[in-house]
């Protein structure tokens, strides 16, 4: 077992310990809004309403533009990558670190059956690159767990952490169960981006058509659960989910997913009532009307010790 399943096992054991606690009484909510699939720009604080726990809160709005961004790229490299698909990761990766800044940081989490963090949080952007180029596709899929150690790598982040996840096949190998991920993305502050290829279906398995229609409705079935879960966790978190079917057109999905990023506001609030401890829920509105708005759906409290 590896350092980082070593990880994962320690937390199924305490699971009482969560990733991100908001503790001051200072809140910020990173959000995305889009008009047809287009950054909407220029919003101020008063364009926005956000609701904690049902009451409207008084809101400032954070010059965001010269934040660093934080991300941690978790790559499936299991062997359904192998070939076309893993140069395209790699090709999709490496322009994602060149269209990075100076003072963005980024992480890389690999994994198969394995998980390995081969570059840890840095501004080091030709040692991420290194990573990258050094990255082979083999085993089995584990993206539970990878998912958590890439939450973990931004734990300690205050703000603009981000997570950007590729799969391409139903989970197979994590320690981490479904109904487990939820919560742990609650608990993050970080937002969400995952790029999931469509599993392909097979085209010959066993030799009559009942065999082959089993195998690839089971196929469908395992799609459309990786699918639902992905929505749920990306949504949580303000990020989206983005399905493609093939890996050739990950770079400009990479770097689009960055400038959305980077088009996100960043609100800020002190809450009108005094903070209880555990679980408050969020709703963000826009005062404009025709637009879509991603934030996250709320945030844990708990108070300094």
């Amino acid at each position: 077992m590896t350092g980082l399943s070593w990880m994962v096992a320690a937390f199924i054991i305490q699971p009482q310990i969560p990733l991100f606690r908001a503790t001051t009484e200072i809140v910020q909510v990173d959000v995305y809004v889009a008009r047809g699939g287009r950054a909407v720009l220029g919003l101020g604080a008063s364009d926005f309403e956000l609701f904690e726990d049902g009451v409207l809160q008084e809101l400032d709005l954070v010059d965001a533009q010269n934040i660093p961004v934080h991300i941690a790229l978790v790559l499936d490299t299991s062997s359904s990558v192998a070939g076309l698909g893993l140069s395209h990761l790699r090709d999709a990766a490496i322009q994602l670190m060149n269209d990075l800044n100076d003072e963005d940081e980024a992480a890389l989490i690999s994994f198969s059956h394995h998980l390995k963090r081969t570059a840890e949080l840095t501004r080091d952007k030709n040692r991420v690159r290194a990573a990258i180029n050094a990255v082979e596709a083999k085993g089995a899929t584990a993206w539970h767990d990878a998912l958590f150690v890439g939450l973990k790598t931004l734990e300690n982040v205050e703000h603009r952490p981000m997570v950007l996840l590729f799969t391409d096949g139903m989970d197979t190998y994590s320690w981490l169960r479904e109904e487990q991920m939820l919560p742990l993305v609650e608990q993050s502050q970080a937002v969400i981006y995952a790029i999931s290829r469509k599993e392909r279906l097979p085209m010959e398995l066993g030799r009559g058509h009942l065999a082959r229609d089993r195998a690839r409705r089971a196929a469908r079935s395992a799609n459309a659960k990786r699918t639902r879960l992905l929505r749920k966790l990306t949504k949580t978190s303000g990020g989206r989910f983005i399905e493609t079917d093939t890996t050739e057109n990950l770079g400009p999905i990479f770097s689009a997913i960055l400038a959305e990023m980077k088009t996100r506001y960043l609100l800020s609030y002190q809450p009108r009532e005094p903070i209880r401890e555990g679980w408050h829920r969020l709703e963000v509105k826009v005062k404009i009307r025709g637009v879509d708005v991603h934030a996250r759906r709320g945030y844990f409290y708990e108070k300094k010790r």
